[in-house]
């Protein structure tokens, strides 16, 4: 059985899974695999870590697991929470977790470094902007301005911002970066510090909703529409080492990503069932993530996800992101190792039959970090005392919490 595991609810669930009818996504549940091959895996006689930081971006795995779809994959999963995106690389590349969803421009850099990570399924579109304040007259990057970006200089933000500006005709000295937390960039631009922020749309996208905040770029754009933004990561060792369970942990997330773009209503449900089960907090606006979800394109064929995968290694390699001198064939051939297939004319995402109950169990943390999806609390006028919730505070002020 699936085991569930987090903070909020100090308490595990069981997904007992009743038999049902489904046609699994790329095929039948064999994956085309060699018959007996799974069962002599080591992922197919051990619990299957699930790393997870809390970002909407990763919803995917969370509610495979919830969803019974690993499941029924024949795995015994568990939900390690691990902390923000480069916390999470770190440690499957280290071994601490199995597979986990990352953002595409945070991880060229270190496996064309040498961390041996690669990249299964793509998850969705989308999911970062660059934002001014509503009143400022800027409407599109331009040399000399000051960015703040989140996550890190090198990180996924700056890598995003650094793609807006290619587009843009700009270079890497163009433009100056700050790093902030994705709050405080909002913060900065306030006082003037800095004009533009590359934040994730999960923050920036409230301020807009409020008349805080305007978007000039952003991977919803239709130049980036089929661009994929988060991919599915194990590291190349596990694969090789466990193909059929490395197959089927992909077909699940595909299977859960895909029921997300199916409809409104399923997103709505995606999102109830992440909150009644602690993976969201319990103070979150529903509609607006709901929302925000659809502004996605969830279920990413693997052609796009390739072809995005061109893409970026082109423009990081132009604006030195990428050492330059690399084949880029060589490099996508490093990092791309499709799973499935995800055209499959069979594929079928009908939500399983299942029970669930509340069952007795331990929260699982690879390191004590607050739990995730971590609120944003505004106070002030126009929420410019932004502050991180501390962890197990509710928010201050419920309605500008994501």
């Amino acid at each position: 059985m699936s085991k569930i595991v987090k903070k909020l609810i100090p308490l595990g669930l069981v997904i007992a899974m009743m038999a049902g009818a489904l046609v699994a996504c790329f095929g039948g549940n064999d994956g085309g695999g060699t018959p007996g091959v799974f069962e002599e895996e080591a992922g197919g006689t051990r619990t299957i870590r699930l790393g997870f930081e809390g970002g909407l971006c990763q919803a995917a795995i969370p509610l495979a697991h919830l969803m019974g779809f690993f499941a029924e994959e024949g795995l015994d999963t568990e939900i390690v929470v691990t902390g923000d995106l480069v916390s999470s690389r770190d440690a499957l590349a280290a071994g601490h977790i199995d597979t986990v969803a990352g953002m595409l421009a945070g991880w060229f850099v270190p496996v064309t470094q040498g961390i041996d990570i690669r990249f299964t399924l793509g998850l969705h579109t989308g999911c970062a902007s660059a934002f001014v304040l509503a009143d400022s007259a800027i409407t599109q990057l331009e040399s000399g301005q000051n960015i703040a970006v989140s996550g890190a200089i090198g990180g996924a933000f700056h890598n995003i911002a650094l793609r807006f500006a290619y587009r843009a005709g700009l270079t890497p000295g163009d433009l100056s970066f700050r790093d902030f937390p994705a709050a405080e960039a909002v913060i900065a631009l306030q006082n003037g510090d800095v004009q533009v922020a590359v934040i994730p749309d999960q923050v920036g996208q409230r301020f807009v909703d409020e008349g805080l905040l305007r978007v000039i770029r952003s991977l919803d754009d239709e130049d980036f529409v089929d661009d994929n933004c988060c991919v599915l990561g194990m590291t190349g060792a596990f694969i090789d080492q466990n193909p059929e369970t490395a197959l089927r942990l992909t077909r699940a997330v595909y299977r859960a990503s895909r029921w997300i773009d199916q409809s409104e209503e399923n997103r709505r449900s995606a999102v109830e069932l992440m909150v009644e089960h602690g993976y969201v907090s319990a103070g979150v606006d529903v509609d607006y993530i709901v929302n925000l979800m659809g502004n996605w394109r969830w279920g990413m064929p693997h052609d796009l996800t390739e072809q995005t995968l061109i893409t970026s290694i082109h423009e990081f390699q132009a604006m030195g992101v990428i050492n330059p001198a690399l084949d880029p064939d060589f490099v996508r051939e490093q990092v791309w190792h499709p799973l499935g297939d995800t055209g499959s004319p069979n594929f079928s995402v009908q939500r399983p039959n299942f029970d669930s109950h509340i069952a007795a169990g331990q929260v699982r943390f690879l390191a004590e970090v607050p739990y995730v999806v971590r609120p944003v609390c505004c106070g002030g006028n126009a929420c410019g005392g932004v502050a991180a919730c501390p962890d197990d505070t509710p928010p201050t002020d419920e309605h500008c919490c994501v």
